[in-house]
């Protein structure tokens, strides 16, 4: 299993100067697996870049493009992503879905006038959409399982804990940590995010905030600091951890000096966690 980041950064892209390493796309990462199919891990600014290098491929697109939830820095890529303007594309949708609207609702919504000039329906590939809630298990024709569970953020989003050959990928970004500040806003209780992200080979997690930018001025906000992740990561008994959705505001060197902190806690801890800071074009491999 390979795993590409193409976007990294939450909640709106930061290109620059200071944000060259880790990148300043928002939310996309791709998964090849040994046999070649395509797994998407939602479609911030990221996924147009990916668009882009698969159009290199001689074979038709087939991908399964599985959406954490739809706010703006998860999808916005989406109408840039150009294999799916070409006949012939297979593209599978996944994904919560809110309230009234359907899944296929909310991803056309952001196409429509006037947000956007082109409607989704111009768009020539064959395109499925998926509806998945909690503890659902969506399976791939070739036996590959990716499990969806809610995790703790504003609106349905939902975490993804994927099964091939032999290898777990955990995806659970956009996730705040459970406690008696947040007991009235969420109902997802801790143990079921461990379940879902225990013993994986790699957790990509949200990590946004540092202890201090967290509280008490961003309880509810719906995401985790760098220390919530670490120790979710150790609680589950995962293998490796790519600190994931850089907070806009972050550079370079704030992510190397949030890496330093992750490290020196897991060493005093006694802990055999491995810690990276997910970066755009890093390719992992499970």
């Amino acid at each position: 299993m390979q795993v590409r980041f193409w976007g990294t950064r939450g909640s709106i892209a930061a290109p620059g100067p200071t944000t060259m390493r880790y990148g300043g796309n928002t939310a996309c990462v791709e998964v090849r697996l040994n046999d070649g199919t395509l797994i998407i891990f939602d479609a911030g600014t990221g996924i147009r870049a990916l668009g882009q290098a698969l159009l290199t491929q001689p074979k038709p697109i087939q991908a399964y493009l599985f959406l954490s939830h739809a706010h703006w820095d998860h999808i916005q890529g989406l109408p840039f992503f150009i294999p799916a303007y070409i006949g012939g594309t297979e593209l599978t949708i996944l994904g919560p879905e809110h309230d009234t609207l359907t899944l296929e609702e909310i991803v056309t919504g952001q196409m429509q006038t006037p947000y956007f000039p082109i409607p989704m329906h111009v768009m020539a590939a064959t395109i499925k959409f998926v509806k998945l809630g909690e503890g659902q298990v969506f399976t791939l024709p070739n036996g590959t399982t990716v499990e969806a569970g809610q995790v703790n953020h504003p609106g349905c989003t939902l975490g993804y804990r994927l099964t091939a050959q032999g290898k777990v990928l955990a995806y659970t970004t956009d996730n705040e940590p459970f406690g008696d500040a947040l007991a009235s806003r969420h109902m997802v209780r801790p143990a079921r995010h461990l379940a879902l992200v225990q013993q994986a080979d790699l957790l990509i997690q949200d990590a946004q905030y540092t202890p201090e930018e967290y509280a008490p001025q961003r309880i509810g906000w719906g995401h985790s600091t760098y220390l919530h992740a670490v120790q979710l990561a150790q609680q589950a008994h995962v293998k490796r951890l790519a600190l994931f959705h850089h907070d806009p505001s972050h550079s370079d060197e704030d992510i190397d000096q949030i890496l330093a902190h992750c490290r020196e806690y897991i060493a005093q801890h006694h802990g055999a966690l491995e810690c990276v800071g997910a970066a755009e074009g890093v390719v992992l491999l499970l």
